[in-house]
């Protein structure tokens, strides 16, 4: 058996979801990866091929090339089943493959992104669900989603049950990220991991910072750890980000590849964001055995049981996410015990072990189907 993996970034792939082309080899399918580059990830039983797939390009003929180029691939591997993470690769694969019944299809719906983040009805959101609602009802493809907001959207386009499954993130490696009890720092740190976005509600987690500054600048410092990304409509550019930052209390640290250590560093997670498909960023902080303060938000809703693990507070909502801050900088010992019952919560529902598991079950039951 074949199975293509399309995504229009292939570092995301890498993160996020390498461990399914790693495990696909081992059950003995020919593995291809479709992406927007090629690099050198040491698995020679996984096959690379390069493609125009950006995220932010519009143009009429950029698109169709791409859609020309995507057509030639697949009708040269004649795969048995596709896997396609994020809208663009979904959109065109399935548009291209409308009317094939042959070729198995799944949808990995990783968050609906800058077009479902505020509930306005867009010119480009309408055109888009008005495309989803015709990929379902003519192809009837399968899709995964990781929080039951983003599903019961697509129920509303015509998706039917036997068509999706809820398979919470992409998982994170029980084994890697160990549990790591805090270092006892004079300086308590709250640290935030991401992209530098509008949406994932950094401008609230230093505003957030800001209004703590006057009773807690010497007993605390907030860590920010994440890139600039301007292909995103909601990027903060790295000049308007640098205004905000504040000596030794506010602190950009750019992008790091080793985030296992920023989070045994820390003490708080925290990520405010406005909607996510189930950020593996707080599953990494829970990994660790960190307390985590985020959103009611989708997505980020389901990494938190209130209280247990941590605490939700409203999108956009400085004032309540200060005063949870502040609850968890002033007790020590509900960051312990927090951050205990976060790695429980992880072992039972967000290790890369049970969503690779979940994740081939649905193959095995789309490809017997």
């Amino acid at each position: 058996m074949k199975v293509i993996y399309i995504v229009n970034d292939l570092d995301f792939f890498l993160s996020h979801r390498i461990a399914l082309a790693t495990h696909a080899v081992k059950r003995g399918y020919e593995v291809y990866i479709v992406s927007d580059k090629i690099v050198d990830i040491g698995h020679p039983n996984i096959h690379l091929i390069k493609i125009r797939l950006q995220r932010s390009s519009t143009g009429i003929f950029n698109n169709l090339k791409t859609i020309r180029d995507l057509f030639s691939v697949i009708k040269r591997i004649e795969p048995t089943l596709i896997h396609n993470v994020t809208l663009k690769p979904i959109l065109y694969t399935n548009l291209l493959l409308l009317f094939n019944k042959k070729i198995k299809v799944v949808n990995a719906i990783s968050g609906l992104g800058f077009l479902f983040t505020f509930n306005i009805k867009s010119k480009a959101r309408i055109f888009t669900e008005s495309l989803f609602r015709l990929i379902i009802r003519v192809k009837k493809p399968y899709f995964i989603f990781q929080n039951e907001v983003d599903e019961n959207q697509f129920k509303k386009l015509g998706l039917k049950n036997d068509q999706r499954v809820i398979i919470k993130g992409s998982g994170v490696d029980a084994h890697l990220f160990d549990y790591t009890v805090p270092n006892k720092n004079e300086v308590i740190e709250v640290v935030f991991t991401g992209r530098i976005l509008i949406d994932k509600g950094l401008i609230e987690f230093i505003e957030a910072a800001k209004l703590l500054k006057e009773d807690y600048h010497k007993r605390v410092k907030f860590s920010i750890y994440g890139k600039i990304d301007l292909e995103n409509p909601a990027y903060i550019t790295e000049e308007d980000l640098l205004v905000q930052m504040d000596k030794d209390y506010i602190t950009w640290h750019d992008y790091t590849n080793d985030v296992k250590s920023v989070l045994k560093r820390a003490d708080i997670y925290c990520l405010p964001s406005y909607r996510e498909g189930l950020p593996k960023s707080i599953v990494e902080a829970m990994a660790i055995g960190r307390p985590i303060l985020t959103t009611s938000a989708p997505g980020c809703d389901d990494t938190v049981e209130e209280g247990f693990n941590g605490f939700k507070v409203p999108v956009g909502d400085v004032t309540h996410l200060s005063e949870a801050l502040k609850l968890l900088i002033d007790d020590e010992n509900l960051r312990l015990q927090l951050g205990k019952n976060s790695r429980e919560l992880f072992e039972k529902e967000f290790t890369l072990e049970k969503i690779v598991e979940q994740t081939f079950d649905f193959y095995e039951e789309i490809l017997n189907s």
